[in-house]
């Protein structure tokens, strides 16, 4: 479930996309006060340092980073404090921890691993040892629980939500006409006759009986699109795709930042969502809005409860 991977994120990672300091910040000087905890600018340089390495050590893609970066990236020491917040009432309550929950997810971040001295070599090189490690996953656990308990626990979603939802918005969720296309991406910053050569010779290569997804390993400096909506193309793809069977690929297209080369995979046709298709879906939406909702009414209410003092 997606709200678990909101979850996920508001206990680990959203503070790594904190602002940046400025240079000439003084690390002792305070940010804010959160009870009788003071936060200073080296205690967010530390936290953002020690998340990230935690991120990398457990194999997030970078596209997860990225996600996290767009969508938080200007939270900053707000968020740091609501992480404060919730770890500070998750010990008010009470809340243990089993060691085997560390213990499996432990073993989790280790299995992404070639062989264990592969994993504690990662960690040597991000200035962590295992128990660090072990100490970030319990309270990555117990602040998950704490939401869990007093958040998701309490979002309720009715058969007849998601029906009358699906009356509101059914054209959201109708099917736009689409197409499937594997895509050789060449970028050309550093250099547009080098990165001309090398997609000519991706082309050659695919005339020649390569397989496409293998020209893809080979040559592409991007992943392959694959599905996407025909009003979601780049107009010169478009152009081109409407004009191609499916099995073909095209000549070399030239767009601002590379060159490109495409193939036609397949089409579908636009369609109306049925209820049935589509309600697990509309399930999750609103979920996932409530689950906000009252997320957000809870830290709220943990502000009013604490003492917080933001620094000017």
């Amino acid at each position: 479930m997606r709200s678990r991977n909101i979850l996920s994120i508001i206990i680990l990672g959203i503070i790594f996309m904190a602002p940046a300091i400025p240079a000439y910040a003084i690390d002792d000087a305070i940010l804010a006060v959160v009870n009788d905890e003071v936060i200073t600018v080296k205690d967010l340089k530390e936290y953002m340092k020690s998340v990230f390495a935690q991120l990398k050590i457990e194999g997030r893609s970078p596209q997860e980073i990225n996600e996290v970066m767009s969508q938080y990236e200007n939270k900053g020491i707000e968020q740091l404090i609501e992480d404060r917040l919730i770890l500070s009432a998750a010990e008010k309550a009470g809340v243990m921890i089993r060691p085997k929950a560390v213990d499996d997810r432990l073993e989790e971040i280790k299995k992404k691993y070639p062989s264990y001295q592969e994993f504690l070599e990662s960690i040597k090189n991000e200035g962590l040892t295992i128990t660090d490690i072990r100490k970030k996953i319990e309270s990555q656990i117990k602040g998950q629980a704490m939401v869990s308990t007093e958040v998701r626990s309490k979002v309720y979603v009715n058969p007849q939500e998601v029906t009358d939802y699906f009356a509101l918005h059914a054209q959201e969720y109708s099917k736009k006409a689409r197409v499937y296309v594997e895509t050789i991406f060449v970028k050309s910053a550093f250099g547009k006759d080098e990165a001309r050569k090398k997609i000519d010779d991706a082309l050659a290569a695919v005339r020649n009986g390569l397989d496409f997804r293998a020209a893809i390993g080979k040559y592409s400096e991007l992943p392959s699109v694959g599905e996407i909506a025909l009003d979601q193309l780049r107009p010169e793809f478009k152009e081109r795709i409407d004009k191609m069977n499916v099995g073909d690929f095209s000549e070399v297209i030239e767009v601002p930042n590379g060159f490109y080369l495409i193939k036609l995979e397949g089409r579908a046709e636009a369609s109306n969502a049925l209820l049935n298709e589509v309600k697990d879906r509309i399930y999750q939406d609103i979920f996932e809005n409530k689950f906000r909702e009252r997320f957000k009414s809870w830290i709220e209410n943990l502000r009013k409860k604490a003492y917080v003092e933001v620094k000017q």
